[in-house]
């Protein structure tokens, strides 16, 4: 079965999040795409997609980062 990937254009459809902002995730590794493309874009799976929801929530109970990566890591 394939496995099926998101864009982040879907990503920011679906969550609200922006790019900048999951860039920024990335970038504090805070959520590593589960793929990238031999081009290294993104390229997101149903798990990444909640893990992005979970730190949204966390965010909106407005925990900090570093609180966050501490109970997602």
């Amino acid at each position: 079965m394939k496995k099926l990937f998101l864009t982040i254009k879907d990503i920011v459809q679906i969550t609200g999040i922006t790019p900048r902002t999951l860039y920024y995730y990335d970038k504090i590794n805070l959520l590593k795409p589960s793929h990238k493309t031999k081009n290294g874009y993104r390229a997101d799976d149903r798990n990444d997609l909640e893990n992005i929801q979970t730190i949204l929530f966390f965010k909106e109970i407005e925990l900090t980062l570093k609180e966050i990566f501490n109970f997602v890591q």
